[in-house]
């Protein structure tokens, strides 16, 4: 197959332990969701799973079928109604309102719950003492398990300190395990409370000992000799102004290649070559400059091509443009170096 996602096993491993090292009194959750974060859920744990305490997933249909791979505790972390699914297939579910509380107590099943606090982020999550004892007196007197309680944080600046202090004071009286760091702050502060969840750190992350995961690869598969006046791609998005050799690369949009990379560069044979359009099933790049022969490897993601460059050109998130890989038409290979 033309189209690559090649995962380093070395490099994740480094992360868990990494993980390990800055929170040492900590179970460790690694979120999956999204494909694991478009690397690959089902890669990812096998690569992992003797190294992790637990899985956290955004909704029953990834928990579902990550239980097909793994024993390890699974939770959802965001609103789920698939309560009666959840005791069969031994998946902890998240509480995040009076609301939920009452549908779980009407339930009486025997669930494993984690509460969710709002301390500030105003996503998920209850946002007061009194409505956490309610939330705590209704679950207790269902067969529900309040295993877990949790927050997580918007920022990795001082304002974690605020949500900190929000958190522990809601929660002073529960004998709960407690876990509130996302993957910024857990580098940025350690709390080192009884768990800590783990995302884009340990799959993106060029940073605090952490190293980047994943590349991806693909091939030219076609060159074009274009005169001044000729297209690339549709719309008359680029029309050229003088001769070039352009390059077709098999990634598109609906692999996860956005259109606003138009306009930026791939770095391929020495030279940042401009992409000069987006296709559902392809990309097209100027190397007049780059040289290159049909069959020539071409890495859209790796240490010259980083994430972080692509999410400047997004004005956004580097865990954005890797899940936008989510569903990429292309082996996943897992290296050990």
């Amino acid at each position: 197959m033309y189209n690559n996602i090649i995962i380093s096993k070395a490099n994740l491993i480094n992360n868990i332990e990494q993980a390990k090292h800055s929170n040492p009194n900590s179970k460790i959750c690694v979120m999956v969701k999204a494909n694991a974060y478009g690397v690959g859920v089902r890669e990812v744990v096998s690569v992992v799973d003797d190294y992790v305490d637990c899985y956290g997933v955004a909704c029953f249909f990834e928990a579902k079928k990550l239980r097909e791979i793994t024993d390890k505790e699974i939770l959802i972390v965001a609103p789920s109604d698939d309560y009666r699914d959840c005791v069969e297939y031994n998946i902890q579910i998240s509480c995040h309102s009076i609301a939920d509380a009452r549908r779980i107590k009407a339930l009486n099943l025997p669930i494993k719950v984690h509460i969710k606090i709002n301390t500030g982020m105003n996503r998920y999550g209850i946002s007061s003492i009194g409505e956490f004892k309610l939330v705590v007196r209704l679950l207790r007197s269902s067969r529900a398990q309040i295993v877990g309680v949790y927050t997580h944080f918007a920022t990795d600046d001082e304002f974690v300190d605020e949500q900190m202090n929000r958190f522990l004071s809601v929660v002073k009286t529960t004998d709960a395990m407690l876990h509130v760091d996302n993957s910024a702050v857990s580098e940025a502060r350690n709390h080192n409370l009884d768990m800590v969840r783990l995302g884009y750190n340990i799959y993106i992350q060029d940073l605090h000992g952490f190293k980047p995961v994943v590349r991806i690869k693909s091939t030219i598969v076609q060159i074009h000799r274009i005169k001044k006046g000729q297209m690339v791609g549709y719309n008359r998005r680029f029309v050229s102004d003088g001769k070039m050799r352009v390059a077709v690369i098999p990634i598109g949009y609906a692999d996860g290649l956005d259109m606003r990379y138009i306009g930026g560069t791939i770095f391929f044979n020495g030279c940042n070559c401009k992409i000069l359009n987006i296709c559902m099933d392809c990309f097209m790049i100027d190397i007049t400059e780059a040289g290159g022969v049909v069959g020539d490897e071409i890495f859209v993601i790796d240490k010259y091509n980083p994430i972080k460059k692509f999410a400047q050109m997004l004005n956004s998130s580097e865990y954005e443009v890797m899940t936008k890989f989510a569903n990429m038409r292309a082996d996943r290979i897992i290296v050990d170096y």
